[in-house]
């Protein structure tokens, strides 16, 4: 175990009126102004016994003596579990409170009472700042631009103070005529330094605007703000300038670069070359070339266990051979390194010898999929972009890339939208959405389907696949701001998956294929799209009435990732499943959503015949 760490958490505190800090090591502690208290404050307003904490299992419950502000409301009582953070104003005392099991790194941060400021209205970050420069640096700010303000200490990551129920203790003064409300300061070394630093070496502060998070030539692929080619960050590569600020001890600085050798490369602090881009607002690193060509978002939607990791891996694998086969197009990883979990899943479905090895687990919330990252003053769980460049060797300018991601099904149910969850928002910004439709989870679609031998019509789950698509159109109108009665034009897909299992519904005819002689054939799809809405129509037409109520380009496919019924089988642990047997894989008309989305997006590229 590392030596920072214990075996349990602890509650963390840090006075951030004096800078002391302690860690609460008993299941009992008090902290207030008398001498019984294990942690004393000096206040002269400070109760004697101002809170009490008793630890309960894994919980820790403060009691307040009297109301104080918790966390920005009045309160006098709240739990704590581990990895949470929390604010206390009350006695005369600003408390931060960590429950964490870092406890020496916190410890270790004894002498640093540094601050940062996050701005709500921009989405921006500044500092850090002393105590002394924090103070001169809020002059600055009208009171009305001061209430956008949250002040964070050093070691906190997430919680801080209103600027407007800290600056009496902080003893900020009132605004200095003429505020400046729309500039940003941002130190790297710490601003009473800068002084002695400046002319020194490298630059030690930097001033730029505000990034504005709605307007801009580039969407971030991480977390879908918006920003301009300058406003991107670079990320230091010297050994001594990691710890970031934002992201934390183990990241390597993001700055905005003052400094360019002779072949227009950015310096870091200490004069290395740097040539890793980062966002803005996240600070997640781009991939590369980010910054050189289009990017266009593939929003893949679906309820939990609809297959929509399958899909996924097929369709990458499929459109390799196609896009190439068919127009002469490469398809291939943009950074390799960050789409290897796709690319293991490829590997894993098609590579493996038994059902056990193909299996792909379902999609966890809080799993290898998702990263925690900053976005609009909170850490939040943001999944993995997949980018993959395309581009025709003979017009190797007209490239662009495609961006998927894997969410987990429970990330587009209605309780899943929030500004603490927003890992689906991407769909706000997508360039086409492919709605997958698991007939299996649809009690009207298993009733035409009696007598079918395949595992899965004996897992009865309740189908909430309409009210998921409905939750769809009301985060994309409430995202781009629409009334309920506008809609998108965004190409939507509704790809009703596992065609192999009801593929005798739509008749005797097979459907016609989406490439004929070199292009998209829109007839064709068209055709193929009339036969699988009516069907729709006939079982589910709550679901035709959602997805045409979302957009006015709507086509419906028929689909299997797999072509064939999974296998029941018990797994190395003793655990039955159901997976794909390798042997006997035949995707159909997979590719055919992605293809119609890009004639239109990128019909240079992707050429298409029209219906007409």
């Amino acid at each position: 175990m590392p030596a920072n760490q214990l075996a349990e958490p602890s509650i963390c505190i840090l006075d951030c009126t004096t800078g002391k800090r302690v860690i609460v090591r008993s299941t009992s502690f008090t902290i207030g102004s008398g001498p019984a208290a294990d942690f004393q404050l000096s206040s002269p307003s400070c109760p004697a016994a101002l809170c009490t904490i008793t630890k309960r299992g894994d919980i820790h419950e403060l009691h307040f003596s009297c109301p104080v502000i918790i966390d920005g409301s009045e309160s006098e009582f709240f739990r704590s579990v581990s990895g949470e953070e929390h604010t206390v104003i009350g006695g005369g005392h600003m408390l931060a409170i960590k429950h964490t099991t870092q406890v020496e790194s916190w410890l270790a941060l004894e002498s640093d009472l540094s601050w940062h400021a996050y701005d709500h209205g921009s989405h921006a970050w500044h500092g850090p700042f002393g105590s002394h420069h924090l103070r001169s640096w809020l002059e600055r700010y009208s009171e009305s631009a001061r209430e956008k303000l949250v002040l964070i200490p050093k070691g906190m990551q997430e919680m801080g103070f209103y600027v407007h129920q800290a600056q009496g203790l902080l003893h900020i003064p009132p605004p200095t005529p003429p505020p400046i409300e729309e500039r940003a300061w941002f130190s790297r070394f710490g601003p009473e330094s800068a002084a002695e630093q400046k002319g020194s070496g490298p630059s030690s502060e930097t001033v730029s605007e505000p990034v504005n998070s709605e307007y801009g030539e580039f969407t971030c692929p991480i977390c879908w703000f918006k920003f301009d080619r300058g406003d991107a960050m670079n990320i230091a590569v010297h050994n001594s300038l990691r710890g970031d600020p934002i992201l934390g001890e183990e990241q390597m600085q993001r700055f905005h670069a003052t400094r360019f050798n002779d072949r227009g490369q950015a310096l870091d602090a200490m004069g290395l070359a740097s040539s890793d881009l980062a966002c803005p607002h996240c600070r997640r690193k781009l991939p590369p070339g980010f910054l050189d060509l289009p990017h266009h978002i593939f929003s893949i939607v679906g309820a939990p266990s609809s297959g929509k990791s399958y899909y996924l891996s097929v369709l990458v694998k499929l459109l390799q051979n196609s896009l190439f086969q068919n127009f002469g197009i490469t398809f291939r990883d943009a950074d390799p390194s960050e789409n290897v979990i796709l690319t293991q899943m490829k590997n894993q479905l098609f590579s493996s010898s038994s059902p056990e090895d193909a299996f792909l687990a379902k999609t966890d919330l809080e799993g290898a999929l998702y990263e925690a990252l900053p976005r609009q003053g909170r850490k939040v769980r943001l999944p993995k972009p997949f980018i993959f460049r395309l581009s025709h060797p003979a017009t190797p300018d007209s490239g662009f890339s495609v961006v998927f991601y894997d969410n987990a099904g429970e990330h587009f149910e209605p309780t899943r939208n929030s500004a603490d969850s927003p890992g689906a928002q991407h769909i706000a910004v997508a360039t086409g959405i492919f709605f997958l439709f698991d007939p299996l989870h649809n009690p009207e679609f298993r009733a035409k389907m009696r007598g079918l031998a395949d595992p899965q019509t004996n897992n009865h789950r309740v189908d909430q696949q309409d009210v998921i698509l409905a939750e769809t159109e009301v985060r994309i109108k409430s995202l781009l701001g629409l009334d309920s009665r506008q809609r998108v034009s965004t190409p939507l897909a509704v790809m009703v998956g596992k065609c192999d299992t009801w593929m005798s519904l739509l008749g005797p005819d097979p459907l016609l294929p989406a490439i004929m002689d070199g292009v998209v054939s829109m007839g064709n799809i068209m055709i193929n799209s009339k036969r699988v809405r009516e069907l729709m129509m006939e079982l589910c037409p709550s679901i035709v009435a959602n997805a045409e109520a979302i957009s006015s380009n709507v086509s419906y496919f028929a689909i299997s990732p797999l072509g064939c019924s999974p296998v029941e089988f018990i797994d190395r642990e003793g655990t039955p499943r159901i997976g794909p047997d390798p042997k006997q894989l035949k995707p159909r008309h997979v590719e055919a959503p992605t293809l119609w989305v890009l004639s239109q997006a990128t019909p240079d590229m992707i050429p298409s015949k029209p219906a007409f």
